[in-house]
């Protein structure tokens, strides 16, 4: 099955052999892409909605993995049960809803080794998240596909040190490691708030000197993770 480059990228962030749980899986191409390959023996495919739950089951039945690839009706992880997975997957949703399933399912994530976790905004509710229930990151990327960032964490049970503001919002090894995704979607947000703030200069107000503040605190978080590429 030939899958996103995004997919992919999530796909080959679960580690081989584990049993995995993806969560809010749409049409189960992450599982079916890593269970027709070899790279792990057996799925759950778990997502809110039934249509695409339908539409999951039918590709399912095309690669003959019935056997393989269970599917749930679930909200989050309401529907797995504890020990069930090795590995879960949550990806193509906000940082917020991906904050509120782990917590609301905080339980069941006993005996799992890693989270695979890719929101689409607010990562630093997600990282935060992390830090504070003992997960450590240990691998991150970020790509670009249809003019979209992305960004796909990996994490396992454990600590490191605190994570800087920086760090929180634009990622511990994406910083570390001098990725060019990240440096490019820095400079690309930099030059933006500069662009608006010069369109603010002329205008008055309690909001704008508000929002005007609100842009000047971000283009310090941006310079200070620019910094790490100057190390």
């Amino acid at each position: 099955m030939q899958i996103s480059k995004r997919l992919t990228t999530v796909a080959s962030f679960v580690t081989y052999g584990c049993q995995l749980a993806d969560i809010g899986t749409d049409h189960a191409y992450v599982p079916i892409y890593l269970v027709a390959g070899g790279h792990i023996p057996s799925a759950i495919a778990m997502d809110i909605r039934s249509g695409p739950l339908e539409i999951a089951k039918e590709h399912i039945r095309e690669q003959k993995l019935c056997d393989k690839i269970e599917v749930r009706l679930s909200d989050g992880l309401e529907a797995y049960r504890q020990g069930e997975a090795s590995s879960i997957v949550i990806a193509g949703m906000g940082g917020a809803l991906i904050e509120r399933i782990l917590t609301k399912g905080q339980e069941k994530l006993q005996g799992i080794k890693e989270l695979v976790l890719s929101p689409q905004s607010e990562l630093f509710l997600v990282r935060k998240w992390l830090e504070r229930n003992k997960f450590c990151i240990d691998k991150e990327t970020m790509l670009i596909e249809d003019g979209k960032a992305y960004t796909i964490i990996h994490a396992v049970l454990g600590s490191r040190k605190a994570m800087s503001q920086a760090e929180l919002y634009y990622g511990p090894y994406l910083l570390e490691n001098k990725h060019l995704v990240l440096k490019g979607e820095l400079e690309k947000e930099k030059k933006l708030i500069h662009s608006i703030l010069t369109r603010l200069e002329t205008e008055q107000g309690e909001h704008i000197d508000s929002r005007r503040e609100e842009l000047k605190d971000k283009l310090v978080q941006i310079e200070e993770a620019l910094l790490y590429y100057e190390m």
